[in-house]
């Protein structure tokens, strides 16, 4: 069986509707009491039609919303989410009020394919038809709808219903199989409970497939249920998907009728985000007597949900009638969005439809909305298209996107997320809250600014190792700051960039120290040489000198960062091979404890050296990965051979990349 065609009916009250749907499908879609009573819609209503037009299989599906002026909530609501529209104009009324803004409605929702049916048509002459027939074709042009078929019917005497039934196949047609490979969301537009069954909650599934069992979230509550049945199409189904209406059965710990709510979302559990800060394209329609303030109270609907809130314009304080401009909706309440979703503005008191669009962003941040960068990601995020969206958000993002505020927001399926980002050329890297995603270009970019900054550095200062991974962090702008790991292991991968201990040079870079530092580094060794394991401290090694301690502390720090000495602390400037020396005496003297510690004491008396050097060392050791603190004692959990490796080896002994 093909997928079914939902469809949304919309037009005037009493310009018969829900007639026509039962002309069509034989179903009245008037099921309360009051509505039969009063022979208007009040609330939605569903019909279904199967086997229909030229499509064998071809199951079409009516959302009879109702026409009153005061229940275009309602009609929003069934509007949201169907694969067309059929807008209803009676041939002796013509044109009326509530015939413009459903359609107004309509073009806000982006519902570009359906037919309009001019009914009661066995009522009037030909010259009437021909009139309305042409005053529904001017009124179509610029929405749209402007290419849709205008046919002639009548429910009464079945005059037109089989053409009216194949060209609804044929102009709107399935939705589109993509919108079923993301995840799952239904618009709940009706809940109610039945007997021996439970719980059972209605609407329209935008986006991903559902089977029985499944765990959802009710979303904006955040409640979890699970799926214990299902019905399309008015048929007991296994799944239901994307296109189709279904009547869901669920169940939860305690959950009751009170805990749903028309306007909730039924969601994939990654895709539960209450939303409160909607940054959205907005449109003012073109009727509008007068601009659209900044600030101006609205009701805000949104698939079945209607919540008050303001409107924040980003492009000056005014919005003029069939202008369209990037805005922020804040929220009196939380509700279920993500970008591409459709919303009508009605004005605070609900009587007239403003304008709408669609969400760029439901997770607006407070400040900041008219940022140069924020303005570049809701230009990007703007276009309909993952892969064109994404490659101009990196385009633009200095600092890198948010790949999971990304996915979340476009409602990208874990397994689209390769093809996606190998057609952006984007890579993905560990950011503070998640990850981040760069373009290839921004990286290389990055690299170039490395290159750059060493060249210059050796050009500069020749005496000068080069630069700690901080070091060259600093010299980044901030926004770049998550950049520079993945840079900077590209070009140590390719060789472009060396590091020796903890700092980074360019390939052939030698250290040229000035003639006074080569005569003081030969006496600095000579003397710790002679000192054996017990190397000198800061203090004594600068009256052996004959310099004061701060004199000489640039030098040996220097000499740290080329890997000639180790700094093991403050008053501890030490030669590699001593530290690996001693290391050895730490694996010896572990070795001899019967539980394999290496204790304060044992390894102070094994190496013959001050207790002054003794913890500083040993903590060198621990921050060096290669004995860790236990208790009174210490573990040998590293290996002396690559930690401490002495000689020109030094050159590797530094940490690791942060």
């Amino acid at each position: 069986m093909s997928a079914p065609i939902i469809l949304a009916t919309a037009g005037h009250i009493d310009h018969g509707k829900t007639s026509l749907v039962k002309a069509l499908t034989g179903i009245d879609a008037d099921r309360l009491p009051e509505e039969k009573a009063r022979g208007i819609t009040l609330d939605l209503g569903f019909a279904y039609r199967h086997d229909a037009g030229s499509r064998t299989g071809t199951t079409l599906g009516f959302v009879d919303v109702p026409g009153h002026e005061r229940l275009v909530r309602t009609m929003v609501a069934g509007a949201t989410g169907v694969d067309g529209a059929l807008l209803v104009v009676a041939a002796d009324d013509g044109v009326m009020p509530q015939t413009r803004e459903h359609l107004s409605i309509l073009d806000l929702l982006g519902i570009g394919r359906g037919v309009v049916a001019i009914t009661k048509s066995d009522r009037v002459d030909a010259t009437r038809l021909a009139a309305v027939t042409a005053e529904v074709r001017s009124l179509l042009a610029g929405t749209t709808l402007a290419d849709a078929p205008i046919l002639p019917c009548s429910s009464r005497t079945g005059a037109g219903l089989a053409a009216l039934s194949a060209h609804l196949v044929e102009t709107v047609g399935p939705a589109e199989e993509g919108a079923r490979q993301r995840g799952f969301r239904l618009a709940v537009d009706r809940h109610f409970t039945v007997p021996g069954v439970g719980l059972v909650v209605t609407g329209a599934v935008h986006a991903g497939t559902v089977a029985v069992g499944d765990r959802l979230l009710l979303s904006p509550g955040g409640r979890e249920v699970r799926v214990r049945g299902i019905r399309a199409q008015d048929r007991d189904a296994e799944r239901g998907g994307a296109g189709e209406r279904c009547a869901l059965n669920i169940v939860g710990p305690r959950l009751s009728r009170e805990d749903v709510h028309r306007g909730d979302w039924l969601v994939a559990p990654d895709l539960h985000g209450p939303a409160t800060r909607l940054d959205v394209r907005l449109r003012l329609l073109p009727s509008e007597p007068g601009p659209l303030r900044h600030r101006t109270p609205v009701q805000v609907h949104l698939g079945a949900a209607a919540v008050a809130g303001r409107v924040l314009l980003l492009d000056g304080t005014s919005l003029e009638p069939g202008a369209e401009g990037l805005a922020q909706l804040t929220l009196d309440a939380p509700l279920g969005a993500l970008g591409g979703d459709r919303y009508v503005l009605r004005d605070v008191s609900a009587r007239r439809t403003l304008g709408g669009g669609r969400v760029v962003d439901p997770f607006g941040p407070r400040r900041g909305l008219r940022s140069p960068n924020r303005r570049a990601l809701l230009e990007a995020l703007s276009e309909p298209d993952d892969a064109r969206a994404l490659s101009q958000a990196l385009a633009g993002a200095e600092g890198g996107i948010d790949l999971d505020h990304f996915r979340h927001v476009r409602n990208v399926a874990p397994a689209a997320e390769a093809p996606l980002f190998a057609s952006a050329d984007l890579r993905v890297v560990p950011g503070p809250s998640g990850r981040l995603g760069f373009s290839g270009q921004r990286l290389d970019a990055v690299a170039d600014q490395l290159r750059t900054r060493l060249d210059a550095l050796h050009r500069d200062e020749p005496d000068n190792p080069g630069l700690t991974y901080e070091e060259l962090l600093g010299s980044l702008p901030r926004m770049l700051h998550p950049a520079l790991r993945p840079a900077l292991q590209a070009e140590l991968d390719a060789g472009r960039v060396l590091r020796r201990g903890s700092v980074h040079h360019r390939p052939g870079h030698v250290v040229r120290l000035a003639p006074v530092d080569v005569e003081l580094w030969e006496q600095i060794c000579a003397i710790q040489r002679a000192a054996g394991r017990d190397q000198h401290r800061l203090s004594r090694l600068a009256e052996r000198l004959g310099h004061e301690p701060d004199e000489i502390r640039p030098l040996l720090d220097k000499l740290g960062r080329i890997g000639w000495l180790r700094r093991v602390s403050k008053a501890y400037y030490v030669l590699p091979e001593a530290v690996a020396d001693l290391a050895g005496v730490a694996e010896t003297v572990a070795g001899e404890h019967p539980e394999g510690l290496l204790t304060v004491g044992n390894f102070r008396a094994a190496a013959g050296i001050d207790r002054h050097i003794t913890m500083p060392l040993l903590e060198h050791f621990d921050a060096a990965g290669f004995t860790t603190r236990l208790g009174e004692g210490r573990r040998i959990t590293g290996n002396r051979q690559t930690i401490f490796t002495p000689g020109e080896g030094a050159a590797a002994m530094g940490p690791a990349l942060p």
